[in-house]
């Protein structure tokens, strides 16, 4: 019998008392927050589960958040071919926290990991080989970080190109800025 995905998160809720802080059931999607403790347990718990296996990583993907505290929320979207049923598993962390490498569950999870290393800054434990894998080996920072610093970055064109500086393209008008 195959189970249905709000059957899976009540089987989660039995296995993993305290570990799952919220669920939001929207448009059909369901959504799980849980704590970081239990993250990989419960995500290989849904990768090998008897009567529904979530066996497709679909996306792993991050929100940076600045207030109220400085935090990542991690989500990883998993998906069951057997019964087509889709899955959010979220985890919330501090920026300079770690969490646990998926890459042994899900082959695939290996360059979304490096993806989320690479421009949030995020540290998974027991990753193969967690590297730059979009910017330069040399950049510092990570872009996606909602603090990191706007820069514009020289580029040098082929055949004498002048490219335009985007402060130019864009002027700051004073005269618009709105009265409060």
């Amino acid at each position: 019998m195959i189970m249905t995905t709000a059957q899976v998160v009540q089987q989660l809720k039995e296995k993993f008392e305290g570990a799952i802080l919220d669920e939001i059931v929207f448009k059909g999607e369901t959504t799980v927050e849980v704590h970081k403790e239990e993250l990989k347990d419960i995500l290989g718990f849904l990768r090998a589960g008897v009567d529904s296996k979530y066996d497709v990583l679909m996306d792993l993907t991050a929100v940076d958040y600045l207030f109220p505290i400085k935090r990542t929320q991690i989500h990883y979207f998993l998906h069951n071919p057997t019964s087509l049923e889709r899955i959010r598993i979220i985890v919330s962390i501090e920026r300079s926290e770690r969490i646990p490498s998926v890459a042994d569950l899900w082959r695939g999870a290996n360059w979304f990991e490096r993806e989320l290393f690479d421009m949030f800054g995020v540290h998974f434990e027991g990753h193969p080989d967690l590297s730059r894998i979009l910017m330069p080996d040399d950049w510092r920072g990570h872009p996606m970080l909602r603090d990191y610093a706007l820069t514009e970055e020289p580029v040098q064109f082929k055949h004498d190109v002048k490219p335009k500086v985007p402060s130019q393209i864009i002027s700051y008008d004073k005269s618009r800025q709105r009265v409060s």
